[in-house]
Formats: C-alpha cells, structure tokens, sequence
C-alpha cells in the first residue's frame, strides 16, 4: 500500500500519512548529514577563553582551532589552510596546546610541531625538524613547563627499526632541540610538569597490554638548565598489575589526582605532595560504582578540572549516562586529602545541572567559567558553558550543526535504555524507535532494525545525538546500540569480559539484543540487519557466519582477517589481540575460525563494504579480499573503497556517498524488488506529497 494514499489523525490535530518503512520522507538529507556531522574535541582553556578543534567534512576534514573569545564571539585562531592533526597512536589526539594566547600545535600534513601566536599573521615558527628518509615523527599531547621554554609532549618515531615512543622536551624558541626524557621501551602518555615546574607526571605500559588493561603512573622530578632539560629519581606511584590508571593532574596544592580502576570502576585518587617519593599511596576520594575515566583511544583526555576552592570538576558516567559533578573536599582540621578513620576519604558528591547526556570534555577559565564538550539526546557534539551554582541555564556556545534539513518536533528520535536479558547475563543498550513527525508505518507491522556495533571493540554507544542514526530512524527504521560484553562505562569486569573471546561474545550479545528487541514487540523479527565500523565490522560481519539472525551486514572500514590485522596493523594495537583473542603462534586455528574471511561459505546474508584506500589501521586488502570471497560463493556484495581516506571517513563527500549506499542496501534487504537501489536521499517536501 502507497502510503501517499492514507492519512492518519494524531492527538492535537497533526496528521502523519502511512508509509512503507524505510520510505519515510525524512528531512535529514545525506548531504547535510555529511557536512553537518563536524566532530569536535581537545576542549581546553587559555585562562580566559575556552577553546577547542573541528573537523570539518565541508572543508576536507581540515581540523581547525576555536575559541570563544572569552565568552564573547566564536573565531577561528589556527593559522589559515592548516589542518591541525596528530597521528600518534594513528588515532592522535592532544594535537593542540595553548597558553596565553600562544598556540602550539602538530600539522596533519609533515607531523611536525609548530609555534604560532594567536592573532598574529606571520607564519608559524616549526619547533621540531624535519623528518630525515625513510623516517617519520610525531608529537602529541604537549603540556608547557612553567618557564615557557618546553613543551613536553609525547614523541612517536618510524624508522627502519621499527617504531619508539617516549615522553620528549621540544624547545619552544625555534632552535628545533628534543631532548628525551623518558624511553624505556613501551608506550607513554599524559606527560604533565607540575605547576611549579619541580617535577613530572606521565602514563606508561608495555605490550601486550593497553592502557586501559594495565598502566602505571610515574612522576620524577624534572630541573631546567641552561643546557637543557632533565628529569631525575623516576618511580612509580599507581598503578599495578591489574590496574588501569589515567588523567594524571596537578593540583593548586601540590597533590596529584589520578583515575585508578583498583576498585573495579575507575574513580578518582589524590596523592598528597608530601607523598609523592613514595609507592602506591594514593587516596580514593569517592567510593562508587562510576566511570570517571574513559579508554585513551586517543590521546589528550581532560574529563577532571580543578576550582579555586579546590573541588574537582568530572565527567562522570553512571546510570547509562554522562554527568557533570563537582567533588567537594571533606572539611576537616588536618592535612587536606589525608585519609580519615579506615584509610579512606570521603568527598561530597554533588550533581551539576546540565543538558549532555554524553560528555567529552571538561575545562575551567581562570574566571571559572566551566565549559563542557558534550551532546544532548537532540543536539550533536558541541561546546556548553555552564553556571557551577545553577543560577543560569546552560547556554550553547557552538552553532548547532546543519546536519538535517528543516527537522521539526516529532523528527528525532531519543535514545530509550533497553536491557537485553540473555542467558549469559543482561547486555545495557539504547533503542532508538522510527521517529518522523509526518510519517508513520502501517499497523500492526513492527519497523525493520538496524544494529550497530561499536567500534574499539572497548568502545561504547553512547545516547547522545547522532545524526546518522537520526538518518535512519526518520525513514522509519528503528536502530539499536549494543555495549555488548568489553563495552566501556560498566566497570572493569565487564570491560575485561571480552578477554579471549572477541568475535564469539560481542556477536552473541549483539544478536541476542536484536532478538530481545523483536520479542518484546519493538521490531520485526524477520527484518534485521547489522553495521558495524571498525572493530564492530567485525562484529556484524561476524554474526553473518555465527547466526542467519540479519539479512545483511554493512561494514565501515571493518576487521576480516584477525591474523592479518594483528601482523599488518600499526604499533599501537599491534598485539591487542593477544587479549582479546590468543598469542600468536599458539593461537593461529582461533584467529582464523572467529575471521569473517575464511568463512564465506557460512555467510547467511548479503555485505555492503565501505573501505578508506589509505587505512593504516585496518588496510583495504581486508575487505578486497573478502569481497572476492564472498563473491565467489555467491554471495550479494557491494565494495566501495574511497581514495584519500584513512581510518575514520572524515570528507563529506564519501560521508555522503557511504550513507546513500548504506540506505540502499537496507532497502535492498527489507523491501526487496522495490527499487531499493535507486538513490532517494534528497527531502521530500512536506506540503507537497
């Protein structure tokens, strides 16, 4: 049935005509998905303005630094036609420092440090050289000294033997000097000089463990010389076997306050400055079962700010959602941060008003004015400044981006929290129901769902605004978002639930979570398909050759080949597969039976892959020769792999293009023979159907 042909009456008089789903006419247009969906990150503060990146699909993904101004007019301050971008760890991060009104900074383009004074037209001073042949260097993650004459970052070095990581110093005055401070062989991170620039603070592991599976804290003194810099007396002070630890920051009073999961959810510890020659003698400040950190995926994560009066600012995640709180320091007669009867101390826990659902940063300006980097359930990731008493409502710094055409009320769709109960336990999720303020599908029919699989695989779904998921659901599709088991946000046990068991447990999770949808009445049953980008890809790939759940898979720039991935990837995740999976040798028969590649004579339904050419995490040979395998077998398979993308589709265009394709081959999948592959992306208009 047309469904041009049937109207509906709703409560308050507002008709919704009856259509097919997946046909809606929906007012968010893929194009302006695409150059709406700008990413936004590095939120930090000058002192007296907040400032912070973006990614700009319009303009090539070119990553650009903005400021408020102090409150008064958004600009942007990065010099003209520079991408600011740091590929340590390939996922970069911390790509951007600035102190007073100075910006230092790592190009996209040659990797190297540059110096640049806001406001000034001259060209960028470079603080680093270039790199030689056959080698390459990057820097990320910068914190100055107090003196202004070091930056001290993290340095990432390829060359023919291979690639290093240490905690380096980079000159400031231009004389392109590094000097190596810590290199003992494994990863860092988070190098921060204390505020009287007498000591240093940084993250450090080691394969095979990621720092979210095992990390220390490390602090040293640190002296300043005529001839240089140096550090001395390194030891650590968190972290253990078992442990994960982050967020190093230096307080007012000379303490350091680390994020250490030793209680099974990460919270926040406090060592006091006299203590700091010693081990492991930090002190919890709370006592809940909350995430105050998250994975350092990338690098620069600021979710923990101090105010004057010396309370901490955090982001913190409980309840299937972010919150802001404010820590409060118990009032006592003695030392402060000194543990009271029992060893523990207990700070007051106070909630701040605010709208973020998810939050992704924190900052404070000297004048206290707190700022966040958040999304709501309605409005995408953007930057909110917000009252510490409550006595003025949240205001939105940053324009909400362009991302539908004319959405009105009834258009968006809002994350709804849905426990999946399964034999192994209740999976957490969101289900976001077909949203559309004119549309509606026709009863008793139940809407076809899409999954999606996060990627990481220690990632989560998050209920902030997506517009790509709103892409879907205002066609009539409905879209879960699974934290199967090795999720984020739930404790260290369930994060770790992953361990030996990627490819077998997020698949079953992700599937029995459809499953669950579709007995409860919220889908249909008999329509499912799965996405995934990353290590979800992976996952729904997976669920093909585990179950005949789905009638298709749509993988992003996805994992196929385990094996191939743990040999062929970069440094950084280079044998984060031991965990999740096995070491190689020993476990060669698992990567290839949990590999999508080797099986595609099990799989059940067709596969749409979208691949970037220059991915240096998952490399395009991973899908090329799946699609080959697939088609072999006759299997329905669509390949599409985007020249000048690497891992992460950052130009609108391709955006564009994926989201076209991807509409399609759902179309294909639960409305079959009817024209599902021509492209329908540009809004209806509504007053003339």
């Amino acid at each position: 049935m047309r469904g041009e042909d049937s109207e509906t009456a709703e409560p308050g008089g507002r008709h919704r005509t009856v259509e097919r789903f997946g046909w809606w006419p929906s007012p968010f247009a893929a194009g302006r998905v695409a150059t709406g969906k700008v990413s936004r990150s590095g939120l930090q503060s000058d002192g007296e303005s907040l400032l912070w990146l973006e990614s700009r699909p319009e303009d090539g993904g070119r990553q650009v630094l903005v400021t408020d101004g102090g409150g008064v007019a958004l600009r942007d301050v990065s010099p003209p036609a520079v991408s600011i971008r740091s590929r340590v760890h390939e996922y970069g991060g911390g790509a951007a420092t600035v102190v007073g009104g100075t910006l230092f900074y790592a190009d996209q383009v040659d990797q190297r440090l540059y110096r640049s004074t806001i406001g000034d037209r001259r060209p960028p001073i470079p603080l680093t050289p270039e790199s030689g042949p056959g080698s390459s260097f990057r820097y990320a993650d910068g914190s100055l000294t107090p003196s202004g004459d070091w930056l001290v970052c993290v340095e990432e070095r390829h060359d023919d033997s291979g690639t290093g990581h240490r905690v380096a110093a980079v000159a400031t005055d231009g004389s392109l000097r590094v000097v190596p401070l810590v290199d003992s062989g494994g990863f860092v991170s988070a190098p921060r000089p204390s505020r009287d620039g007498a000591r240093l603070a940084w993250v450090g592991w080691s394969h095979p463990d990621m720092s979210w599976d095992r990390s220390e804290v490390w602090v040293s003194g640190l002296v300043e010389a005529d001839a240089g810099i140096v550090i001395a007396a390194p030891h650590r002070v968190a972290g253990r076997e078992d442990v994960s630890v982050g967020q190093p920051r230096w307080c007012a009073d000379g303490s350091l306050v680390v994020i250490d999961d030793r209680t099974g959810w990460w919270l926040p510890y406090r060592i006091p400055g006299h203590r700091l020659d010693e081990d492991d003698t930090a002190v919890p400040l709370v006592d809940l079962e909350a995430e105050f950190h998250f994975p350092d995926w990338a690098l620069g994560q600021a979710t923990v700010a101090e105010l004057r009066d010396g309370s901490l600012l955090c982001r913190m995640h409980r309840d299937s959602r972010d919150q802001l709180v404010r820590l409060h320091p118990p009032v006592t007669t003695g030392t402060p941060g000194q543990p009271g009867p029992g060893g523990q101390v207990s700070w007051d826990v106070s909630v701040l008003d605010q709208p973020c659902v998810t939050i992704a940063g924190v900052a404070v300006t000297a004048g206290e004015r707190i700022g966040i980097l958040g999304a709501t359930a309605t409005a995408g990731m953007g930057v909110y400044q917000v009252s510490l008493d409550g006595s003025q409502p949240a205001r939105r710094l940053t324009p909400v981006p362009a991302d539908a055409g004319d959405p009105v009320e009834g258009d968006v769709a809002v994350a709804e929290p849905f426990v999946a109960a399964t034999p192994a336990g209740p999976i957490p999720g969101y289900f976001y129901p077909p949203t559309n303020a004119v549309a509606r599908g026709p009863e008793p029919s139940r809407p076809p769902l899409v999954v999606f699989c996060h990627g990481g695989p220690t990632g989560a779904a998050e209920p902030g605004f997506d517009p790509v998921i709103q892409f879907f659901t205002s066609r009539g599709l409905a879209v879960a978002g699974v934290n199967y088991r090795g999720s984020s946000g739930y404790g260290r046990a369930y994060r770790r639930s992953l361990q030996g068991q990627w490819g077998v447990t997020d698949v079953d999770d992700c599937t029995a979570y459809a499953v669950a949808l579709a007995a409860a009445g919220r889908v249909d049953g008999a329509r499912l398909a799965i996405r995934g980008t990353s290590a979800g890809g992976l996952t729904a790939l997976g669920a093909l050759v585990r179950t005949d759940v789905f009638r298709g898979a749509a993988s992003w720039y996805g994992v196929t080949d385990l094996h191939a991935l743990a040999t062929d990837t970069h440094d950084f995740e280079s044998r984060y597969m031991d965990g999740l999976v096995g070491p190689l040798p020993a476990s060669s028969d698992v990567y290839r039976q949990r590999s999508p590649l080797y099986h595609p004579e099990a799989v059940t339904g067709a596969v749409l892959l979208l691949q970037g050419a220059d991915d240096p995490v998952v490399p395009p040979d991973q899908s090329e020769r799946f699609a080959e395998a697939l088609s072999a077998h006759g299997v329905r398979c669509r390949l599409e792999v985007f020249a000048g993308e690497s891992h992460g589709f950052r130009r609108a265009e391709t955006i564009e293009a994926c989201l076209v394709a991807e509409l399609e081959f759902y179309r294909s999948l639960f409305d079959p023979g009817t024209g599902g592959d021509q492209s329908e992306d540009a809004p209806q208009p509504r007053g003339n159907r």
